[in-house]
């Protein structure tokens, strides 16, 4: 049997000497990813805490989408602790539509996954949901 020569590998891209101790840093917490910035915009007296990540902000026209967190004092249906949704407010009109929503067995959008809604739910007025005014007033600059 005839042997056949392996074609040769490409040389591998030489490290930064910098990697080993960034890896070390962040495995000791140091050194951490970049995360949301989150704002507290609303609180009502039943423990529901909503917040933005200002991070997420997007603009057009007079609509302003953002990621929001819903978090809960007491458990909801199936366990739910928390939720995170895409919202779109319509700074002229006052409205507010969620666009998508994910639902928490943790606080603040961690933990077990309870399940997902990705179909747009209905544009509401401010005024149907004092909720949402406080996400409307930081995306639209209020």
């Amino acid at each position: 049997m005839k042997k056949t020569a392996l074609p040769s590998l490409p040389p591998l891209p030489s490290l930064s000497p910098a990697l080993p101790a960034l890896l070390c840093l962040s495995l000791l917490g140091i050194v951490t990813p970049a995360q949301a910035e989150l704002k507290k915009v609303f609180e009502n007296i039943r423990g529901t805490i909503v917040y933005v990540d200002t991070s997420t902000l997007s603009t057009n026209g007079d609509k302003r989408r953002v990621t929001e967190i819903q978090n809960y004092r007491n458990p909801g249906p199936r366990g739910m602790m928390s939720m995170k949704l895409l919202k779109e407010y319509d700074c002229k009109n006052e409205t507010a539509q969620i666009i998508h929503y994910t639902m928490y067995k943790g606080p603040m959008a961690e933990g077990d996954m309870i399940g997902r809604v990705n179909t747009p739910g209905d544009v509401q007025k401010l005024t149907q949901n004092p909720g949402g005014t406080g996400g409307w007033r930081f995306a639209c600059g209020l």
